[in-house]
């Protein structure tokens, strides 16, 4: 098979993986912090659950149809850069209001202010996050090199998290409060996200691009790919159960007794995450990645468990259990975006209509959705465990164990049952690239069943 030589620009490949690293000061900021400041200003813990879960009716609805009016949009200037230009706009603001709800209005104001800010903002992530996924598929054709800049966004969305872990509660001490932190890295993480603007060349076009993409026809591209509802299906059980996101300060607070600590627990972990992630596109090269996705998710399962039995009094066992954790975790991680093109490359053989806006689209949706279940999940398990809500509040004798088990045995349960369904999916890299080839015209139709030996 003829492998085609690299498409994209050093400085394409370096501004993609920068994007990443703004947009996901934005995620981790809400996924790892939205629960702990919802209830520092006296919010419930239990109204929290609802305002998440609430918020997600409306995913459910602006996901699919942005990522329609992304197939459908003809602008001059590319499918997805003006989607990309509007998100410099529109995800700080959103951030920030959404962290300026006033301490001295009645909890009911409260409330009202949180559900319309996280409303703004989830429809600012849609627009910053199906476009910047779904450019890799035009930026270049070549299999590798997508897993390549999507590996590199990885390691780049890897580093804002350490970022985030670590920088939050030093800034929340330094310069007082959750918005003077908000505003801080809302202006970082608009810095790191503009470059792509301007350096970015959609140069990659499917063969039937120019068709109409009705809603009879993304209807379909969904009923025929079946692997995109595979593995987000899975995506959703293991993410949604993921607590410990969510948790680490309310571990850090309570079990270690300072918050502070959470930072150095962030470096011991996402240090190995990066490590690994940086070696995935090395290693994607030689083995398929689903066998790397799949057992790395396994092997995260045993090192979660065996961190409840050592407990939270030793922090030297901890720490260390803290590096091991980060391999596996690294490793799925920096891998759980590459699927994407996969299923839309997927979706248009099968067929023959280009909606990879609406393939970026399910993963937008269901991204956001396992940060709203993750946090309704925490919210509700803190309201059983008899969570006492506002800054410094003290808790309830037992409250610290019962948290430590959450902490880690709901995630563990998680993803261990999100493996049966993972394991259904069969979609691998070599005839991805056939697909490929056919979906942009360089085969014929019938070519490429004979090569994939009629296995879809």
């Amino acid at each position: 098979m003829h492998i085609r030589s690299q498409r994209t620009k050093l400085v394409e490949g370096a501004s993609y993986g920068l994007y990443f690293m703004g947009q996901n000061i934005f995620y981790y900021l809400l996924l790892t912090y939205l629960l702990v400041y919802f209830t520092d200003v006296g919010i419930p813990a239990l109204a929290v659950t609802g305002i998440t879960l609430a918020v997600k009716i409306w995913d459910a609805v602006n996901d699919p149809i942005f990522g329609g009016i992304v197939d459908k949009a003809k602008f001059k200037s590319g499918k997805f850069m003006p989607w990309l230009r509007i998100s410099l706009l529109a995800i700080p603001v959103a951030t920030i209001f959404l962290f300026a709800i006033p301490s001295g209005i009645p909890v009911a104001g409260k409330i009202v202010w949180a559900v319309l800010g996280y409303v703004l903002w989830d429809t600012a992530y849609t627009i910053c996050d199906v476009p910047i996924f779904g450019l890799v598929t035009a930026l270049t054709d070549v299999q590798t090199e997508r897993a390549s800049l999507i590996s590199v966004g990885r390691v780049f969305a890897m580093i804002a998290t350490l970022g985030v872990y670590v920088a939050v509660p030093l800034a929340r001490e330094a310069i007082g409060g959750w918005l003077p932190t908000a505003i801080v890295l809302s202006v970082a993480a608009l810095v790191f996200m503009t470059p792509i603007c301007f350096t970015g060349k959609e140069r990659v076009k499917a063969q039937t691009e120019e068709g109409e993409v009705g809603l009879k026809q993304m209807l379909s591209f969904i009923a025929h790919n079946k692997y995109l509802l595979i593995f987000f299906t899975a995506f959703i059980i293991s993410g949604g159960l993921n607590v410990a996101s969510v948790l680490h300060m309310y571990v850090a607070r309570f079990n270690l007794g300072d918050e502070g600590l959470m930072a150095t627990i962030a470096l011991l972990s996402v240090i190995p995450s990066i490590i690994a992630g940086a070696f995935i596109p090395m290693i994607v090269k030689k083995v398929d990645k689903f066998h790397l996705f799949f057992w790395g998710s396994a092997i995260s399962i045993i090192f979660n468990v065996a961190a409840f039995f050592v407990g939270y009094g030793n922090l030297t066992l901890l720490y260390i259990f803290s590096v091991l954790r980060g391999f596996p975790s690294g490793m799925v991680g920096g891998l759980m975006f590459m699927f994407t093109p996969d299923c839309a490359e997927y979706g248009h053989f099968k067929s023959g209509i280009p909606a990879s806006g609406l393939s970026f689209s399910i993963q937008t949706f269901s991204a956001k959705m396992t940060a709203a279940i993750s946090t309704a999940a925490a919210g509700f398990t803190l309201w059983i465990v008899g969570f006492i809500e506002g800054e410094g509040a003290a808790q309830l004798g037992g409250f610290n164990d019962k948290l430590w088990a959450v902490y880690l045995l709901v995630p563990a349960a998680g993803t261990l049952l999100s493996l049966p369904i993972l394991w259904r999916y069969k979609l691998r890299d070599k005839y991805v690239q056939i697909m490929v080839k056919c979906n942009t015209g360089e085969i014929s139709k019938a070519e490429a069943n004979k090569l994939l030996e009629g296995k879809f």
